[in-house]
């Protein structure tokens, strides 16, 4: 299809459009100012800019519409005032005419066949010159009405501009500060694993290097190197599989597989499991359920839940403390918790308990083994049964997981 003379010329003016805007560049030093502002000021500005453009063009179109309509039937009467075929047949719809005399071309200076609004000795009219003789219609009223109506509109234009930017910036903000606090926890994340997974790989290259320097060793020479490796790749084994589910979790992958299952029974299993550990470091587990607990979930998430918060109890509460596991129906939910006797945990803390990688006793870390993504799936898992969790204080002293879920479950 060969473009048409009016499209050749259509392309022709756009390219000179995309050339010109193609030359403009900020001077340096307001290019350097642009690089040094953060990225909410510059969308700001953008947004003041934006809007100042559009309610400008705005109140440009409704002023001239409003004159229009003030100024029309004014403005004809004195361009047509000189024409036979008017059409005005009555007096009062024609303009007045008068001579082109001196004092008039001295103080309006009018030309031929123009249409003129000017004040003259206090009061506004439109003019329109025709040889010798000019015609003119007193406006005064529309124009005050015209000037009250600009003013007005200016002020209701430029407030409405304010409240509008104000609500966008409110808006903006509030939209960017989950994905900025998700963009900082994430470089936190990122940082934090780094640093998890340096700690365990430096223990393995240090004891495979002095393993090397005695190549005539056997096995049981080495027994300690070899244990402290093979420990230092559990710890690693742990926190990739860690890492992974809580990565699968962002994803949005389906990680649950609900059906009927007794809670009573999964905690009673994991009661059975850590009993010895709570012989060891001299506490006392107890299991607080009742002989059944029916309710649709997914029996493997729920077994990691209770694992992760009894492990993590028994971990920090101490010798000589007290974890109990109970869970109880309450109407249409399931009230589940793990408590104990311990130390407890400082407000300061609780909120960020459920964060990755975070630790209320830093320096107990390496010792027990942890590695801070552990409540993080104990939440995550709650949440995937459309639960709630949160951390309490118990009494007289100690720590209170407590969670709330839902007996059913919408099954696919």
């Amino acid at each position: 299809m060969v473009p048409t003379e009016k499209q050749s010329k259509i392309a022709v003016m756009l390219e000179k459009i995309r050339a010109f805007f193609a030359k403009i560049k900020l001077p340096k030093w307001l290019q350097r100012i642009r690089a040094s502002l953060p990225q909410q000021v510059k969308m700001t500005i953008l947004m003041v800019v934006g809007f100042t453009m559009v309610f400008s063009l705005i109140g440009t179109f409704t002023i001239s519409q409003f004159r229009v309509v003030m100024y029309g039937n004014a403005q004809d009467r004195v361009e047509k005032a000189f024409d036979p075929q008017s059409g005005f047949d009555r007096p009062l719809q024609t303009a007045q005419v008068t001579d082109y005399v001196q004092t008039f071309q001295d103080a309006l200076a009018l030309k031929e066949g123009k249409v003129y609004l000017k004040s003259y000795r206090g009061s506004w009219y439109f003019f329109y010159r025709h040889g010798d003789q000019m015609a003119f219609v007193d406006v005064t009223t529309e124009h005050e009405m015209v000037d009250a109506f600009q003013n007005r509109l200016v002020w209701i234009f430029a407030l409405s501009e304010i409240a509008l930017l104000l609500m966008a910036i409110a808006l903006t903000r509030a939209n960017m500060r989950p994905i900025m606090r998700s963009w900082s926890q994430q470089r936190t994340f990122v940082a934090d694993a780094a640093h998890e997974f340096k700690t365990p790989m430096t223990v393995i290259q240090n004891n495979l290097e002095r393993m090397l320097e005695r190549p005539n060793d056997t096995v049981m020479d080495q027994v300690e190197n070899v244990a402290n490796a093979l420990t230092e790749v559990r710890h690693l084994n742990n926190l990739t599989g860690d890492l992974l589910t809580l990565s699968q979790a962002d994803a949005d992958v389906p990680l649950f597989a609900f059906a009927d299952v007794d809670l009573a029974a999964i905690a009673r299993e994991v009661g059975d499991i850590y009993e010895f550990n709570a012989e060891e470091k001299g506490q006392t587990l107890s299991v607080d359920v009742p002989e059944t607990l029916p309710m649709v979930g997914d029996a493997q998430r729920l077994r990691q839940l209770l694992v992760i918060l009894t492990d993590n109890a028994q971990k920090y509460a101490g010798e000589g403390a007290n974890v109990v596991i109970s869970a109880s129906a309450a109407g249409n939910n399931i009230k589940l918790q793990v408590s104990d006797t311990g130390k407890g945990v400082p407000d300061a803390d609780k909120q960020h308990l459920f964060d990755r990688f975070y630790r209320v006793d830093k320096a107990r870390s390496r010792s027990t083994g942890g590695h801070g993504l552990g409540l993080a799936i104990a939440k995550w898992v709650v949440q995937g049964h459309r639960g709630s969790i949160e951390v309490l204080d118990n009494q007289p002293h100690g720590t209170v997981f407590s969670m709330t879920m839902p007996k059913n479950q919408k099954l696919k």
